[in-house]
């Protein structure tokens, strides 16, 4: 029986212990590496490498964010394909790693059936979703994923043109206060599309923002 070398990468050693012990089980899976830090697995993924990499998107605070770790790893390891297991799963956060090459995102709340069925339908080249994320996910999301063309891959992060504004003002070195003045907009409405835009581009810091820079097609 030919098995499914899968890695995982989560910043929970216990997490991490219980997924091995679970994925262990399955006659069909082989667990090739476990991985605690982004550092760890480019490391062990180049040494021995994986078909399947199950992903943690928010790792800590030292990491990178989900969006630019998982763009790395694609662009290192395009072999490998990578289904996301984490908390952070709002239609957003998922449509965006799809964007950036994710195959497939389980939320930390199901149960170990849907995982393990994630798994294999990814492992086949399929994209996996939830049916309710499914329906709550933009086609247009899932379609990228298959979309090798796609030369930038926040270009469809669906940010509004005042997102984008506020967006393109901050990293130009404006403070928020600046931009509310240059637009003539409340503090509170630029602070409030800056979230908004943070979100929708899968980034939760300034310097996570700055990381992503030279991905932004709209600057």
């Amino acid at each position: 029986m030919k098995r499914l070398r899968i890695a995982l990468l989560d910043d929970h050693a216990i997490v991490r212990h219980g997924l091995v012990s679970r994925l262990q089980d399955e006659p069909d899976f082989l667990v090739v590496g476990v991985f605690g830090t982004s550092g760890e697995a480019v490391r062990g993924l180049a040494e021995t490498p994986a078909e399947l990499l199950l992903l943690d998107f928010a790792l800590g605070a030292n990491e990178l964010d989900g969006v630019s770790l998982i763009r790395a790893l694609r662009a290192k390891f395009p072999e490998c394909r990578i289904l996301v297991l984490s908390a952070h799963h709002d239609p957003a956060t998922v449509a965006l790693a799809l964007r950036v090459g994710a195959r497939g995102f389980v939320g930390k709340g199901e149960g170990m059936a849907e995982l393990i069925k994630a798994i294999r339908t990814v492992a086949t080249g399929a994209v996996y979703l939830n049916s309710d994320m499914s329906y709550r996910v933009p086609e247009a999301a899932i379609d990228a994923v298959n979309d090798a063309n796609n030369a930038s891959a926040l270009k469809s992060a669906s940010l509004t043109a005042r997102e984008q504004e506020v967006i393109r003002c901050y990293l130009a070195g404006m403070t928020v206060t600046e931009i509310a003045e240059k637009f003539n907009r409340s503090i509170k409405t630029i602070s409030t599309q800056k979230a908004a835009a943070f979100r929708k581009l899968g980034v939760t810091s300034n310097n996570g923002l700055f990381k992503i820079k030279h991905t932004l097609d709209f600057q």
